[in-house]
């Protein structure tokens, strides 16, 4: 069975004047049609920048990506991305955000304005629409990045630590409301993160990726997404042992 999205020795090098740094090197993996995967390593070891070449926002040094079984150049607008920061513009109501990215790609035809007012319905912002951000909180602003980016019905979502800069208990809450959303859109995500516990409660793989230049170092699979409530996945035997996994994995 083919995959949905598939990375074939993929290696970045970044050149300045005086010599050459090898982030990444021969990182081969697959990612199929409504999986969640995450990707974790020890900081600086390219995670984000795997993101960014995924969405095509970078070019490999070497090495071929395919999405549907054709280069992703032909593919970035199946590409979501929502990063840590919300990004949401201040002067323009919930609405206007939301709308965003169908003015930038110029779809705002009937179907998409109805897929649109759906949305809004569905998760809770009927309310909210004609309010500034800055009178919401910081989940329900990223509710609304959440959203804006569903929209335009991307076949891979990139989250990237996407919950990072909430507070703890805003953070908990943040993590059910995106997994369920996620899960109820059938999306194929993923999700870069430095938090062990985030990745493993979930993710159906979890790719842990070595000291630059990264490589794939292990690939962790769980059964946890069939637990609706992300609590009660943290409190399963599977959960513990699996970070723990994890962790012993990064200190070699």
């Amino acid at each position: 069975m083919a995959h949905l999205l598939e990375l074939k020795d993929i290696a970045l090098n970044y050149h300045t004047l005086k010599d050459e740094t090898k982030a990444i090197e021969n990182i081969s993996l697959f990612v199929d049609s409504k999986e969640f995967i995450s990707i974790v390593g020890p900081s600086g070891c390219g995670k984000t920048t795997l993101l960014s070449i995924i969405a095509g926002i970078l070019s490999p040094s070497t090495g071929t990506i395919l999405l549907d079984g054709s280069p992703l150049s032909e593919n970035k607008n199946k590409i979501g991305y929502m990063f840590q920061r919300d990004h949401l513009f201040e002067w323009r109501t919930v609405l206007e955000n939301v709308k965003l990215g169908l003015e930038i790609t110029h779809n705002k035809d009937p179907a998409n304005k109805e897929y649109l007012d759906e949305l809004i319905e569905k998760y809770g912002l009927k309310d909210f629409v004609n309010k500034y951000p800055h009178h919401l909180s910081g989940g329900m602003r990223q509710r609304v990045a959440l959203i804006r980016t569903l929209v335009l019905r991307p076949e891979i979502l990139l989250l990237d630590e996407p919950f990072g800069a909430l507070d703890y208990q805003t953070r908990k809450t943040v993590i059910q409301d995106v997994s369920s959303i996620i899960a109820r859109e059938e999306k194929t995500s993923i999700l870069v993160t430095h938090d062990l516990g985030e990745a493993v409660s979930l993710s159906d793989r979890i790719i842990v990726l070595s000291k630059r230049p990264s490589i794939v170092k292990a690939t962790f699979k769980t059964n946890l997404r069939k637990i609706a409530s992300i609590e009660e996945r943290k409190r399963t035997d599977e959960y513990k042992i699996t970070v723990d996994k994890i962790w012993e994995e990064l200190q070699d």
